[in-house]
């Protein structure tokens, strides 16, 4: 019988964190939304894996789902009090095509803005006080096996427990690049003058 388990990540080793960015890349290997990000550039993609699974680590979660205590999945996710994007540094964006900055610029930072716009009506500092799902994956070899559902269960345990201090979902939009028909992004906030908890 499978063992499936799911176990945060503590200080983790830089071979740990290289095998997040594993799963994601054999995840996410022919995502649409990967590929616009990247512009179709495995070496891309991999600096966003690891710039993100490194960002959640320093501020947020990060859980590997594990198959008979073997790393297969990992759901990471950023913290509230902070507002964090990979294409937001400067040294990821400087060396990027004119294409991919182009597109950041003007398509996928306007629409990202509206999403936080019609999200956080309250404003920036409503903004800093949400949890955001950066990357939820399975590796293909692994899904329909419950995995998913283990690291799923894992973040609405973490999601339920942040309704207890004023969090819900509150709104969605959908992105396109000239590679993909779209895909997309929600966000869970927590209200204004709802409980601030500790987490």
């Amino acid at each position: 019988m499978v063992h499936i388990a799911v176990r945060k990540l503590v200080d983790p080793t830089d071979e740990q964190v290289e095998t997040a960015v594993r799963i994601l890349s054999n995840t996410f290997q022919d995502d649409v939304g990967m590929s616009s990000f990247s512009g179709g550039s495995s070496r891309v993609q991999r600096d966003i894996y690891r710039r993100t699974i490194k960002a959640c680590l320093a501020r947020g979660e990060v859980y590997f789902g594990l198959v008979d205590d073997e790393p297969h999945g990992v759901a990471a996710l950023i913290g509230p009090g902070v507002d964090w994007a990979f294409y937001e540094q400067d040294d990821f964006t400087r060396d990027l095509s004119s294409y991919l900055k182009e597109w950041y610029t003007c398509h996928y930072a306007p629409v990202y803005e509206d999403l936080y716009r019609a999200a956080f009506t309250a404003g920036q500092r409503t903004r800093r006080d949400a949890w955001n799902v950066k990357f939820l994956a399975v590796e293909p070899a692994y899904q329909s096996k419950g995995l998913g559902r283990a690291l799923l269960r894992a973040i609405c345990q973490r999601v339920q427990w942040l309704g207890k201090f004023g969090f819900s979902y509150r709104a969605v939009r959908n992105f396109t690049s000239k590679d993909s028909a779209g895909f997309p992004l929600w966000c869970t906030v927590r209200e204004p003058g709802a409980p601030a908890g500790s987490s």
